[in-house]
């Protein structure tokens, strides 16, 4: 039996709305339970078999329901008392109403029907909760609690949670990062699929951040912790999959409107019923019926039920109006850096001049770029190391910041950096460089290279889409007929090129904003009238998250302030979960309200039969029940719904 907030915040004893139990079963109370309601059940059945004939000795009904009742009904009365106590008067007392008023006129089989079936319906209720939290805890099963830290040249072992920053941390093949850290010595393949839902390792070396939750696979490593073990990323993932586990889902607003005054209501019709037909007992039946537990369970149960399959997918909700919300999606508007890109420097062209091949630039330029520390500089080291290009020592190049670089290579003077370095230099450019084919587009940076004064060619380099940004577009643009807009901090030609690939026209492009300017642009959407989904990857993006109706962070950056700003995390890499969640959102708010209309419909239709007195006590008793089950089992079918 479940009710709504109100009446479990007081009433009830769990979260999950219910009137019967509470879901923190610890594995022996499950198995009492169990064994209580099939001792229970094995009672009503000869209950029920003894009162229509089929087991001769009659002398045998009421013993066996007193029976059935001793093991079921306690949790039952005892709720309703405690909300009694607490002036609540609710659906919750209902149920109790229904079991004592059958015990009065001497229904005892009844009444014994009704709290077995009512005990049935919890542990439905339970296994569907069980399943979502086992679908959850894959996520973060095996988490390390212990770890191995080298202090004074000497590995001692010591909790995961007295871990400072600083400290020096072994990992050994096989085991799972406790905290995120850098590399300080060792090269190993590491597992990121907890995090990035990428399936491939990545080769960590020296220098390279590694994350809680990864696996190291095959190497050695010593690592520096950046973060205590309680800020890490694993902790943040375990915490929210704990909240999104836990939280109550909240009950459909129709629902909290219907529960406030059906218990009034229903006592009504069964005192008219009772006084115009003269009969109790059909009073009693109609008042055994017409317990809301279908309704009641309509949205909490498929809430629940749809958090299984979306954290089967890397997709993390924080709460079940999020999925409900996904049905009302009008625009979504999209961060650019990390979210429709990869955040991620790629070299897109390499344009060598006169004699020089693609080779022979790309090795000059990584050569001197070697010991810079900048994002274009390792796109082209790590182009040259694609391209099994050896580079060679050099010494300490000078850097002039937001300009260029300046190394010696063979003897010979080389500059790499923009075109005004260059020109500051006096290196002359060709006479058509403004106009040629090469020049770079509005989503390039280009770097132009000189040696000896001589200028040899430049490469290009983006940020370019994640592989299944165009493929998302493409999907939710056959869902329905939504609006695309795209935010970002990066100049208008950037965004311009970006939003070109997309198909988004440039009056839904914004450029040069700041994380204030995003939160006003969505609030500006929602004045208009728009319902708005923001997704972004967290690291400028947090007031434009928490304002915009659904915002969906991407948890696969090192800078993850989506996981506190965002009800809906997407925790494999790029956006290809995104039409899963909005499909699986609009699935389950179909099942809610197929849900509720069932519910509707038959409790009303077993109301109408019980005030006839088509039925009595004990097939009232089985009739609401059915109702119930129903409405559970269609729940229950969209835990096994994948969506595509």
């Amino acid at each position: 039996m479940t009710s709504d907030k109100s009446s479990c915040d007081g009433g009830c004893s769990h979260h999950d709305s219910g009137c019967v139990h509470d879901h923190d079963h610890s594995g022996d109370d499950l198995k009492k339970t169990i064994v209580q309601v099939i001792l229970s059940g094995l009672f009503v059945l000869i209950a029920v078999l003894t009162e229509y004939g089929i087991i001769p000795q009659v002398e045998l009904q009421i013993p066996a329901a007193l029976a059935a009742l001793a093991l079921t009904a306690y949790p039952i009365i005892k709720e309703a008392i405690t909300g009694l106590i607490r002036r609540e008067w609710n659906v919750c007392e209902l149920a109790a109403l229904a079991l004592v008023a059958a015990v009065i006129i001497g229904e005892f089989t009844a009444a014994a029907e009704i709290a077995f079936i009512l005990t049935i319906g919890e542990l439905v209720e339970e296994y569907l909760y069980s399943r979502t939290k086992k679908d959850l805890n894959m996520l973060v099963q095996a988490a390390p609690t212990t770890a191995s830290i080298i202090e004074n040249d000497i590995i001692r072992e010591i909790l995961v949670d007295d871990i400072k920053n600083g400290d020096l941390v072994v990992i050994h093949p096989g085991e799972r990062v406790p905290v995120d850290g850098l590399v300080k010595t060792g090269v190993s393949d590491v597992d990121e699929s907890f995090r990035t839902g990428e399936s491939l390792p990545i080769k960590k070396n020296p220098g390279d951040a590694v994350y809680s939750g990864s696996i190291n696979l095959d190497g050695a490593l010593v690592i520096t912790t950046s973060k205590p073990a309680s800020l890490s990323s694993y902790a943040k993932v375990v915490e929210l999959v704990q909240e999104a586990g836990l939280r109550r889902p909240p009950s459909h607003p129709v629902i909290d409107r219907f529960a406030s005054y059906y218990t009034p209501v229903i006592l009504a019709i069964t005192a008219m019923v009772s006084i115009i037909t003269g009969d109790i007992v059909r009073g009693i039946t109609v008042l055994i019926v017409s317990c809301p537990c279908a309704i009641l369970l309509a949205t909490p149960s498929a809430v629940l039920a749809a958090i299984g399959p979306a954290a089967k997918r890397g997709i993390l909700i924080k709460s079940g109006k999020f999925l409900e919300i996904c049905r009302q999606i009008t625009i979504f508007v999209f961060d650019k850096t990390g979210t429709l890109t990869s955040g991620e420097m790629k070299v897109t062209s390499i344009l060598p001049e006169k004699e020089y091949t693609e080779e022979d630039l790309l090795t000059i330029a990584a050569t001197v770029e070697r010991s810079s520390p900048h994002p274009i500089a390792k796109s082209i080291i790590e182009e040259a190391g694609r391209r099994g290009i050896h580079i060679s020592d050099v010494g300490t190049a000078r850097h002039v910041p937001g300009k260029g670089i300046e190394d010696i290579w063979n003897g010979m003077t080389v500059l790499a950096g923009t075109r005004e370095f260059l020109e500051e230099h006096s290196v002359p450019l060709p006479m058509n460089f403004q106009s040629s084919r090469e020049i770079a587009d509005g989503n390039e940076t280009e770097v132009l290279f000189s040696k000896n004064g001589e200028y040899i060619g430049k490469i290009c380099i983006s940020d370019v889409l994640h592989s299944d940004t165009k493929e998302t577009f493409a999907s939710l643009r056959r869902f329905g007929d939504y609006k695309f807009a795209l935010f970002t901090g990066d100049n208008r030609n950037v965004a311009r090129s970006i939003a070109e690939e997309l198909n988004i026209p440039e009056s839904m492009t914004f450029s040069g904003l700041l994380p204030e300017d995003k939160e006003a642009y969505v609030a500006r959407l929602q004045e208009n009238g728009e319902i708005v989904c923001f997704i972004g990857d967290g690291t400028n993006d947090g007031p434009a998250l928490v304002r915009a109706d659904l915002g969906v962070g991407i948890g696969s950056r090192a800078n993850t302030l989506a996981l506190e700003s965002s009800g809906v995390i997407l925790m494999e890499k790029g956006l290809s979960a995104l039409p899963s969640f909005i499909q699986l959102g609009k699935k389950t708010t179909r099942t809610i309200m197929e849900n509720i209309g069932l519910a509707l419909f038959l409790n009303m239709f077993l109301i109408i039969i019980a005030a006839y007195g088509i039925i009595n006590p004990v097939m009232g008793a089985i009739g609401h029940q059915v109702a119930t089950m129903v409405v559970l089992l269609n729940s229950i079918r969209l835990s096994r719904y994948l969506p595509e």
